[in-house]
């Protein structure tokens, strides 16, 4: 393994959403490869031994920090910032890459971001040696800016995320005041505009019941929640340790944003549901349709009159096999070895 650097801006506890999520996974993977890895956030994490503190300030301008990357001479250095691939973002990069030595140097960008002309030539002067995205337009769009580009889909966490029995379903239903009977639908993420949330409330006339579960990091649109409540949507607010339980309630997994800037470019959620065995309807987001083609169990739709019909092809008495190809292709540490030992990275 080559001597490594992340450089993480946030993986503090609670880990409740995507960058954290990704962040704090490939931590552990790259700490876990060779003790002599180094791991930098301005927020530590008790699971996560012997990270080092980031400077806060937005240059992370610090002479102890400078010192250390010069001495310590990493062989690659590995940005993830939380803001993805904003200019500040690659302007943070080349600051300390200069102080890295001769170390190949690599962001992650999570989420689409776009730039105007002149930000545009100042990354393809400012450019790393690869950038890590998810999806093939933002590889396309890089490509562009003379980026060598790397595609990889998230990972997700198989050992929390698990199915059920149907009996297990209703005791959890019970433990959580969940609707005893009929189907649950389930959204994971923030309470936006955003979020195309309002497309669901056709599905509440068709015998649905929505559930949301909101992210406690930003604030809610209080509006959007009181008109979606009045159209029967419950939402449960506040932070959910064991968030897999609502998964695991639910039949269903809708995942109806579009806004590319309202949720990371392969939504982690999704993978989620289907690690619980859900079946799942979403847009054609981000970088889904590149790594999961439709199926029976996985089904794409543009309009509110599209998700209704494919909602009711979803087959009753079939086994879903959502789980089977995330455990197949979508565990973090399939997904880090693919990344890291397939693009010479080790």
């Amino acid at each position: 393994m080559k001597r490594t650097v992340v450089i993480t801006e946030n993986i503090s506890e609670p880990i409740d959403e995507g960058v954290k999520k990704f962040s704090y996974y490939l931590a552990k993977y790259i700490s876990g490869l060779n003790s002599e890895n180094r791991i930098f956030s301005v927020f530590g994490n008790s699971d996560i031994p012997d990270i080092r503190q980031l400077p806060k300030n937005k240059l992370f301008f610090s002479l102890v920090f400078f010192r250390f990357l010069y001495s310590y001479k990493p062989q690659l250095l590995v940005y993830i910032p939380s803001s993805s691939s904003t200019l500040m973002s690659f302007i943070r990069l080349v600051i300390v890459s200069v102080f890295s030595g001769n170390s190949e140097v690599i962001m992650i960008s999570l989420q689409e971001r776009k730039h105007n002309n002149f930000s545009k030539l100042i990354i393809r002067f400012l450019k790393p040696d690869k950038i890590i995205v998810l999806s093939n337009k933002e590889s396309n769009y890089y490509k562009k800016l003379g980026i060598n580009c790397i595609i990889s889909p998230i990972g997700v966490e198989t050992g929390k995320y698990l199915e059920i029995s149907a009996i297990e379903k209703k005791r959890l239903r019970q433990k959580l005041a969940l609707p005893a009977d009929g189907k649950i639908i389930l959204h994971v993420g923030h309470i936006k505009k955003g979020r195309n949330l309002e497309i669901l409330k056709g599905l509440t006339a068709e015998g649905f019941y929505i559930v949301i579960v909101a992210s406690t990091r930003f604030e809610p649109d209080i509006r959007l929640k009181g008109e979606l409540q009045e159209a029967g949507f419950l939402f449960i607010t506040n932070y959910v340790q064991n968030i897999e339980e609502y998964y695991q309630a639910s039949d269903i997994y809708v995942f109806p944003v579009e806004s590319a800037t309202n949720a990371m470019e392969f939504p982690m959620s999704v993978l989620e549901a289907m690690s619980c065995n859900l079946p799942v309807l979403t847009t054609r987001f981000g970088g889904i349709e590149s790594f999961l083609p439709e199926s029976d169990w996985i089904k794409y739709f543009s309009n509110e009159d599209e998700l209704k019909k494919k909602i009711m092809t979803i087959p009753e008495n079939k086994e879903c096999n959502n789980r089977k190809i995330v455990l197949s292709h979508f565990a973090w540490n399939n997904v880090f070895n693919n990344l890291f030992m397939s693009n010479n990275l080790q």
